[in-house]
């Protein structure tokens, strides 16, 4: 089997909703890589919860795909997939069947995309791959920032978002 040269990458998450961070990390990977792979993590068991918890709408994972395809229609290095995880039990249980089907879905992925905290993880479970870092923090706003206050952070949504949540109650 001949080696693959391209370094291609995985960013995974649930985006939940996509930010602005999440846009920071894949234009400054798409910089360095052949290819980058936007992997929305879809778990409708998860996002209940998150609704349940939180008040937070049930985002549809196709629906987020297709506000990444529009925001990189133009950049060819950029692919867009879901990865369904809806029947494995939520991180940290389950992440040897995770990376098993992660592999199986995207053997042509060979670059881990994350942060610090997940180095070790992709150390040990995907030992074969390159890790490349980010800096979570470049523009400070996580999902769950969304998901609580709305309303305040508002300008982070990715452009793509910010129309579908315009007209949403962001008093919430």
């Amino acid at each position: 089997m001949k080696k693959q040269n391209k370094k291609i990458g995985a960013f995974v998450g649930k985006f939940y909703p996509p930010h602005l961070g999440h846009l920071s990390v894949i234009d400054y990977a798409s910089n360095i890589l052949d290819e980058v792979w936007i992997i929305i993590s879809k778990n409708e068991i998860r996002n209940n919860q998150i609704k349940n918890g939180t008040g937070f709408e049930n985002l549809d994972a196709l629906l987020i795909k297709h506000w990444f395809e529009k925001h990189y229609q133009n950049n060819k290095k950029v692919k867009v997939a879901i990865f369904d995880e809806t029947n494995l039990k939520p991180y940290p249980q389950d992440r040897d069947i995770w990376a098993a089907k992660f592999k199986k879905q995207f053997p042509f992925v060979n670059v881990k995309i994350a942060d610090e905290g997940y180095r070790a993880y992709n150390e040990e479970y995907f030992p074969e791959y390159e890790f490349l870092a980010i800096d979570r923090e470049k523009i400070p706003v996580h999902s769950t920032n969304l998901r609580n206050n709305m309303q305040e952070y508002y300008a982070y949504l990715i452009p793509d978002a910010r129309e579908y949540f315009k007209n949403q109650d962001l008093n919430k």
